[in-house]
């Protein structure tokens, strides 16, 4: 068995075509992280919205004051 040579070293970083298989890659990257962000934030929002038109009543049955609503939303995981 013969190894196959050849002229050009394909691992190496310093040829252009290398480095624009990772700029899509960085680029899908960014937007997915935005993407991710933006959606948490939709979440966020529409969660303290929720809590926040629920009556005092049953904001105290939950356990939950009127002004901690920010904070206890911030305290959910993506779980």
């Amino acid at each position: 068995m013969h190894p196959y040579l050849s002229h050009r070293n394909h691992l190496s970083p310093s040829f252009p075509y290398v480095r624009g298989y990772r700029e899509p890659a960085r680029a899908a990257g960014l937007l997915r992280r935005w993407l991710r962000a933006a959606s948490r934030q939709w979440q966020r929002r529409k969660m303290i919205a929720t809590l926040e038109a629920l009556d005092d009543w049953t904001l105290r049955d939950i356990g939950i004051h009127r002004g901690d609503i920010p904070r206890v939303v911030d305290g959910f995981d993506d779980r």
